[in-house]
């Protein structure tokens, strides 16, 4: 790394700064505006366009910086983009999504890009065949993705609790030398600060599906490069990426308990219930998630602990926790009416 990189990291920055404001100027042109329902958190209409300039200055930072990427790493990013692109232009289905992220996640494979090892649990390495790997990495993805989507629901909390993550493999490439990992993660960071200037409370703009599952995308890719390059375990990744994820389990979870169905969207989510608790203060809400996503990836990269059944069960014990205090007595009895 040398003043190239910095040099980069400037125009990321002042790319991403000049197509945020353009992109807020043209929204109605490019069909990017955010017409508020009754799940929005805001009352006026709004650019979503916040994904165009956020991975507009990711690509260029990549581009500029000359780090090999794989083509099937690069056709399967940009898939993801375009596909949010065109979701937030027109509207798509949740099959048509899912049915994009596959063929995405096929790129990845053909790029051996995929969990086959799953740790090592009470001693015993557990290491997937090939196609089974493919259908756990597959899952992975989507279920990822579709955690960031969810709690892209308040001002500032996706990009923000995205910029503690990917800080996390930024970290991981620094530590081990992997320009990929962390030119990546160092990017797509700079990318989402300067976003986050236009997005914190009250916001400008959003990210659009275009950011959001383009955010949850690049994660997954550098969760599974830093798992097979063995910096990690994916038992790691469960805290490293522990907000988005726990929200996604606790939400489904309460769901399926009461009948109801798993992926239709409502306002339990964690960022909705910490709000009511605090009285809709956004700002305070947002930092209380963003710091929350601080210890989970401070505990992560500190595991000192070789087995990772010790790290699942802790996860699960966290999950257990979560779950209880993030159900509301109201809405369990709610649910049994």
């Amino acid at each position: 790394m040398d003043y190239s990189f910095f040099f980069t990291s400037v125009v990321v920055v002042i790319v991403a700064f000049v197509l945020c404001v353009g992109v807020m100027r043209y929204s109605e042109l490019l069909k990017l505006i955010d017409v508020p329902n009754k799940r929005s958190m805001h009352a006026i209409k709004k650019s979503r366009g916040g994904g165009l300039a956020i991975f507009g200055a990711f690509s260029l930072g990549m581009f500029l910086s000359e780090v090999p990427v794989n083509a099937y790493i690069a056709i399967a990013f940009a898939i993801v983009f375009f596909l949010g692109l065109y979701d937030d232009r027109y509207g798509s289905s949740s099959k048509t999504k899912i049915f994009w992220i596959v063929i995405a996640s096929i790129f990845l494979f053909f790029g051996d890009i995929y969990i086959g090892f799953l740790g090592v649990f009470l001693g015993q390495e557990v290491l997937l065949p090939k196609w089974i790997a493919f259908i756990f990495s597959l899952f992975a993805l989507v279920g990822f993705i579709n955690a960031v989507n969810l709690i892209d629901g308040l001002d500032g909390l996706s990009s923000g609790v995205g910029i503690v993550i990917l800080a996390g493999f930024a970290y991981l490439g620094f530590k081990y030398n992997d320009m990929f990992l962390l030119y990546s993660a160092s990017f797509l960071i700079l990318a989402l600060l300067t976003f986050l200037y236009f997005n914190w409370y009250p916001s400008k703009m959003f990210m659009g599906d275009s950011g959001s599952l383009t955010l949850g995308f690049v994660i997954a890719v550098l969760s599974i490069h830093s798992v097979e390059k063995v910096y990690i375990t994916p038992v790691t990744i469960l805290l490293l990426t522990a907000v988005p994820i726990l929200d996604t389990l606790v939400v489904m979870l309460r769901r399926i308990r009461h009948g109801q169905n798993p992926f239709q969207p409502d306002k339990t989510h964690i960022h909705h219930i910490i709000l009511k608790q605090h009285y809709n203060n956004v700002a305070k809400t947002t930092k209380i998630l963003i710091l929350l996503q601080v210890v989970f990836t401070y505990i992560g990269l500190g595991f000192k602990v070789r087995d990772d059944f010790v790290i699942l069960t802790i996860f699960i014990l966290l999950y257990v926790l979560f779950y209880s205090m993030l159900t509301p007595k109201r809405i369990n009895k709610q649910n049994k009416h």
